[in-house]
């Protein structure tokens, strides 16, 4: 466990006793300490996800837009592989403690994750309050697209034994019959549906102008794909930067070197003590 500075944790803690709204911004390091790999080396998503077959040299095909058009196949083996694992992961106990944190703050919370596996709703955050900015594994939609419509996952691939898909058995779109596909953004994917995103935009920017002093927590979001980095430092408020490679803050906030699990513990036991 790396050492944390104490003051650092106690600013913390006293900006969020403060606030009268949470800002959760949360990239891929939140998802870790539930045992969810990140997405980058050879230990991460991409890689340890691959079923039988594929080989790291294949990771880079499936992250492009087209790759549900092109081998659709693989593109289905490797994701469905991600939904299962999204959904057999529990959200570690970081969840609980930023969601106990926003019942006591007037405006409550609201997050902004880039992260898809649904870890917040399914740790018992408002659907409303949450907005994916890179969409979600547990939503599809069609792949052409023939139109916005998305649905959700539902108990798609539960079960199912991944290596053995094939083009017969893959899911299709229920108003065309067209080939589906998760209902998240990839690179240069011009066929994303982001229709549920934009909402969600929308109600963050409705929550944002009712509060007054905010705090934004940032947790794990890398600098080599910005959007949450951009987003929190966007925010008029202090910032907590929850990072265990890349902590700096420029401005008013404090980069806090950690897990998310570590750090949001200590910032608990900082804010029970009278």
């Amino acid at each position: 466990m790396t050492m944390i500075d104490s003051a650092d944790i106690q600013r913390a803690a006293d900006w969020i006793r403060n606030a009268d709204g949470i800002v959760i911004a949360a990239g891929a390091g939140m998802s870790v300490d539930s045992g969810l790999p990140d997405f980058r080396g050879t230990d991460g998503l991409w890689t340890s996800l691959l079923p039988a077959g594929m080989t790291e040299r294949d990771v880079g095909s499936l992250t492009q837009g087209d790759c549900f058009v092109e081998k659709p196949v693989d593109a289905w083996r490797f994701y469905g592989r991600a939904l299962q694992v999204c959904r057999q992961l529990k959200p570690h106990a970081g969840y609980a403690m930023l969601k106990h944190w926003a019942e006591g703050a007037r405006h409550g919370a609201f997050v902004f994750t880039s992260n898809v596996d649904g870890h917040f709703q399914a740790a018992g955050y408002d659907e409303a309050r949450v907005l994916e900015c890179h969409g979600t594994i547990n939503f599809m939609q069609c792949g052409k697209p023939c139109d916005d419509a998305i649905w959700p996952s539902g108990s798609m691939m539960d079960g199912v034994d991944i290596d053995s898909l094939a083009a017969s058995s893959l899911p299709r779109c229920p108003h065309c019959g067209h080939l589906a596909r998760p209902n998240f953004l990839l690179f240069d994917d011009g066929l994303w549906v982001e229709t549920r995103s934009s909402s969600q935009w929308e109600r963050l920017r409705i929550w944002l102008r009712t509060v007054q002093r905010p705090v934004v927590i940032e947790l794990g979001a890398g600098a080599a794909v910005p959007s949450v980095r951009m987003f929190a430092e966007s925010v008029l408020g202090p910032l907590i930067r929850i990072n265990l490679d890349e902590s700096e803050v420029a401005g008013e906030g404090v980069g806090i070197r950690g897990t998310a699990l570590d750090v949001l513990s200590a910032i608990d036991a900082a804010l029970a003590t009278p």
